[in-house]
């Protein structure tokens, strides 16, 4: 599946096109080229297998990743991404360490799940309600995320829920366990790759409240090890195609428009190499 972000620069800032500027595709060839005006740039959806421990990683430890990256005098600096808490209530929105989408655009796996509802499944819900902008009044309306009569769970709830119980990417223990590899990690660590790259994290504890109070951290997911190969911070590496984005167009932030920071863990299996 591979997402097109399409939108034009007016008076130097990035404008999407219309439904947010996304156009999706599955297995298609690329569109023809965009108009001189208009700008474009391709995602490869990501990976959401064991995003419900990346969700339990702790905010400290992200901002600590961009702190060692500024006193190691490298040159290379990621930037801690800020991300609305969509699902939590309040008269203030709630902001936490963005860690989900290419540009860290979501903080939490329940505002990411909302948005590729709407976007990518064509489903409107409560944290994504309105109605598409193209859509025709005369026709019915977009299909809306409502709670199972039975359950009383809505399609968004299930998704998100059967997504944090899904394990981590794991590492093959026999070819971690051999000569070759073992050097090949010291090495990745002694020219400094890890720390961009961090290996490992552990997740907060079992019980601790996250996403603004909204959710806490089952005990399968807290004091859990993980090796998702990513600083969660944003980078410029001179490739960006100079489209931001935000969970809400409120949020963009143009400086971040030649930014990234998705994981490396299963790059191996990506189209992403």
């Amino acid at each position: 599946m591979s997402v097109q972000r399409m939108g034009t620069f007016v008076d130097g800032r990035f404008v999407p096109a219309s439904e947010g500027g996304i156009h999706h595709r599955n297995g298609e060839s690329a569109e023809s080229s965009p108009s001189t005006k208009q700008v474009a740039g391709e995602r490869v959806s990501l990976n959401l297998l064991g995003d419900g421990y990346i969700e339990g990683i702790d905010d400290r430890d992200i901002y600590q990743n961009a702190q060692q990256q500024r006193q190691a005098n490298s040159r290379i600096a990621g930037e801690v991404a800020s991300a609305p808490v969509l699902e939590a209530s309040g008269s203030e929105t709630k902001m936490q360490v963005g860690r989900f989408g290419w540009k860290s655009q979501h903080s939490s796996l329940m505002s990411s799940c909302a948005d590729s509802l709407r976007n990518e499944l064509g489903t409107r819900n409560r944290l994504y309600p309105d109605e598409y902008p193209t859509h025709t009044a005369s026709d019915s309306p977009t299909p809306f995320d409502t709670p199972d009569a039975k359950t009383q769970k809505t399609e968004l709830e299930r998704l998100v829920n059967e997504i944090r119980r899904t394990s981590p990417l794991g590492r093959d223990t026999s070819l971690t366990a051999n000569p070759d590899a073992l050097a090949g990690g010291n090495l990745f660590t002694l020219i400094g790759c890890a720390i961009c790259h961090v290996p490992t994290y552990k997740t907060v504890k079992p019980g601790t409240r996250i996403n603004g109070g909204t959710y806490k951290v089952p005990k399968f997911i807290g004091n859990a090890v993980i090796h998702p190969y990513s600083d969660f911070l944003l980078h410029d590496v001179g490739t960006g195609d100079g489209i931001p984005q935000a969970a809400k167009p409120e949020y963009l932030n143009q400086s971040i428009a030649n930014k990234f920071a998705p994981p490396r863990s299963g790059v191996s299996d990506s189209a992403t190499t």
